[in-house]
């Protein structure tokens, strides 16, 4: 199964909008399967914030630029 760790942006004609579609991997782990869930949604919110957050910022540079 390929992996790509970046959120594709693309923007479709017929609803002049923009969609954006991300395939991320999370792994976690826990001692009991509440605890793994636990830590698999602690990894995936820190995941979604740190991705955002550098497309954001690749954006910008791109508009400074």
């Amino acid at each position: 199964m390929p992996r790509r760790n970046d959120i594709q942006i693309e923007y479709d004609e017929e609803t002049r909008s923009y969609y954006t579609v991300w395939e991320p991997v999370f792994i976690s782990s826990g001692k009991t399967r509440n605890a793994a869930l636990s830590d698999l949604k602690q990894a995936a919110h820190f995941g979604v914030d740190a991705f955002i957050d550098l497309k954001i910022k690749e954006i910008n540079i791109r508009k400074e630029n």
